[in-house]
């Protein structure tokens, strides 16, 4: 259940973040949202799986990246994406966790229960771009 509700919040929250930069949010109900989302939360296969799963049992990022032996291209694109997404003032509560487990330290079990204990916006926010007139 907990798993199943960070991936829908995580759903929502790419949604928005690109929904603000021009996309079509049903993008995100296909292979390149849901899909790819689900493919890098639960295959050991996915090296941000590797990464995530080795931070989550007390690694140093370091040494998460030096054992996979290969990039793990979600470590670089949280920055850029929680940098741009405070730029453009869009709610996304995981990312920025994410990025304090990673580059803060912030001890990744406290971060989860932060996570389900706040008040979050909908778990589904698929609006429509806007339309001009």
């Amino acid at each position: 259940n907990t798993k199943s509700m960070i991936l829908t919040r995580a759903l929502a929250e790419m949604s928005r973040f690109a929904v603000e930069l021009g996309a079509n949010p049903l993008t995100f109900l296909g292979l390149s949202g849901v899909g790819d989302l689900f493919a890098t939360c639960s295959s050991p296969l996915s090296r941000n799986y590797q990464v995530g799963f080795a931070l989550g049992s007390g690694k140093t990022l370091e040494q998460a990246t030096q054992e996979l032996g290969q990039t793990a291209e979600g470590i670089n694109t949280i920055v850029q994406v929680k940098a741009r997404s405070e730029a453009l003032n869009v709610y996304m509560p995981i990312t920025s966790a994410l990025y304090n487990v990673i580059y803060e330290g912030a001890p990744p079990l406290s971060i989860a229960l932060s996570l389900m204990k706040n008040g979050h916006r909908s778990d589904v926010e698929f609006v429509l771009p806007h339309q001009q007139a």
